[in-house]
This record gives structure tokens, C-alpha cells and sequence, in this order.
């Protein structure tokens, strides 16, 4: 039997579990409910589905978690929304399983995915953003992921990218968090009488111009953000997840306007890193961390 990985991405409703092949390819899945009641449900969680799809190939488990990872040592130090500060999540599977673990931030597992078997093939210098139900995003730099020197590279969830923007919680006005995410969509759409982001973008579609309002606003913010990110770190190509970028074209096209007319000498680069969207949607987080988990036990075994 081939060598496989399960990975495990846990957001902050839904739960995504893959068995997946060192190609990608992705053998079995899994999908349940997210219990954010505390370090035993969430271990409880992971063992779970990981009984499920373990298999006699199975050679490592990764699990990807929103918030900060301390990636040296696969402890979950702060996730917001989830009482598991501190939890030793490597270990602790280790321990239960006997098999390798690995444990990452979300962001940056969908990154690698991306680098690996989608949008982002071809690239050696990639950034990508999830705008999802927060903001976040991955740096792949010279075909090498980065994780900053405790694991903690690509929080920029409070970066500020619209002066009107809705009140974050940390108390300031206009994080890309609240401003540039798909929960900025739902937040500025039930404003406007929509049930949800869905409802905005669908809206959108069949021309609606208060949710094609929405769309422009939110992916304003989102290139204001973006050109941040490329100024600093030059990517090749961005790479746009999360729920926002179900909208497509309707949000991208304002979001690369913008990034382009906020860009540091925009017009005397020799080119602009093109937006696209992520090709693996919701299967990114657990793809990526699955590879990430077979590297690693690659590596531990020399």
C-alpha cells in the first residue's frame, strides 16, 4: 500500500479531514462540526478522525489550526475563539498514535497546498491570502515556506486597510480582518438586509448593485492590504482563498485595481504580480497540511 498522510483542517465551524497522497491526491475525506469547548473535545476531534481514515499506509498525521502555532514544537498557543491556549497538539497525537505529526497555521497549510499542486505551481515566490471568516495569509519565498523564528509569520489580520472600515474586535477601526475578509461581506450584507455573505455574492451575480457595492468595497480593502504585502515581500503571484473569493471577478477585479494604485512606483515596475484565485478552495487547508506532515517525516527519518 502507499505511503499516505491525513490532514486535518480545523475551522471554525466545519472540520476537514483528507487522507491524501504524496501527489495530492486525495484518497478519503471527512467533514464534521467543529466543538470549540475546549483541549479534550478538540483532541477528541482529531483522534476521531483520524481512527477514521488511518489506514496501514497512513505515515503521518497534520493538523491545521486557525491562530498561533508554535511550529517548532506543535503547540497551539492562542486561536481566537478556541479556549486551547498552550495545548501541546503534536505531542499529544504522537503519543495516542505512534506516528509522525506536524502541526501549522491554516493559512499557511493552503498556501503550500497551493504551491504544490495548484494555483501557485510554477512559482517559487507566492503570497496568498484567506479571506475567509477572518484575514490571514502564507509566504512560500524561494520555494521555502515561511514561518518566522517561533512560527508565527503571517498574522496580519490586524493590518489597516480602510479608514471607514467596521470596528475590529481588538478596538480599531478598519482591520483587514473585519474590512477585506468574507465576514466583512456578511457584516457590511446584513446591513443591508442580506441573510448572509452567500446571499451578497449570489445577489451580486444576477447584478444586484447595493451587493456589487458590497463586493467592491470589501475587495477595495483587500488590495489596499495586498499591496502592503507585495511591497514588502515582492511575491511572483497572489493567491486569494477563503469565502471572499467565491465572488471571483466581482470582488478580484476592484481588489487588483486597487492593489495596483496602491503599490509603491506601480508604474515603473517591470510588471505587476497578477491576483488570482486559489484553485483547491476548501480542500487546500487539509491538503497542505497533509504534504507538510509526509515532509517531515521525510526529514525526521534522516
Amino acid at each position: 500500500m502507499p505511503e499516505e498522510a491525513i490532514g486535518i483542517d480545523v475551522g471554525g465551524t466545519k472540520t476537514l479531514a483528507v487522507r491524501i497522497r504524496p501527489d495530492g491526491t486525495i484518497t478519503a475525506r471527512a467533514r464534521v462540526h467543529t466543538p470549540r469547548t475546549g483541549p479534550a473535545d478538540l483532541l477528541t476531534l482529531l483522534t476521531s478522525l483520524t481512527d477514521r481514515l488511518r489506514t496501514s499506509g497512513t505515515r503521518a498525521i497534520g493538523v491545521a489550526l486557525p491562530g498561533l502555532i508554535e511550529t517548532t514544537t506543535g503547540t497551539l498557543r492562542h486561536a481566537p475563539g478556541f479556549p486551547c491556549d498552550d495545548m501541546p497538539v503534536r505531542g499529544m497525537l504522537e503519543k495516542v498514535f505512534g506516528l509522525s505529526a506536524h502541526v501549522d497555521n491554516d493559512a499557511r497549510a493552503a498556501t503550500w497546498a497551493e504551491y504544490r499542486t495548484g494555483a501557485g505551481q510554477g512559482y517559487d515566490d507566492i503570497l496568498m491570502i484567506t479571506a475567509g471568516t477572518g484575514w490571514g495569509c502564507g509566504v512560500v519565498t524561494d520555494g521555502h515556506l515561511l514561518r518566522g523564528s517561533q512560527g508565527f509569520a503571517g498574522e496580519v489580520g490586524h493590518l489597516h486597510v480602510d479608514t471607514d472600515g467596521p470596528t475590529c474586535y481588538c478596538g480599531r477601526q478598519g482591520c483587514a480582518e473585519v474590512s477585506a475578509s468574507g465576514g466583512a461581506i456578511s457584516h457590511y450584507g446584513r446591513a443591508a438586509g442580506y441573510p448572509d455573505g452567500e446571499s451578497v455574492t449570489l445577489a451580486a451575480s444576477a447584478g444586484d448593485t447595493t451587493a456589487l457595492t458590497i463586493l467592491h468595497t470589501v475587495g477595495t480593502a483587500l488590495g489596499h492590504g495586498a499591496a502592503a504585502l507585495v511591497d514588502l515581500l515582492d511575491p511572483a503571484i497572489v493567491i486569494v482563498g477563503g469565502g471572499a473569493s467565491d465572488a471571483d471577478d466581482m470582488f478580484l477585479t476592484p481588489a487588483r485595481t486597487a492593489m495596483h494604485d496602491a503599490l509603491t512606483a506601480s508604474r515603473r515596475r517591470p510588471g505587476i504580480p497578477p491576483m488570482v484565485t486559489a484553485a483547491l478552495g476548501n480542500d487546500a487547508g487539509a491538503t497542505g497540511i497533509a504534504l507538510l506532515a509526509l515532509d517531515q517525516a521525510v526529514a525526521d527519518c534522516y
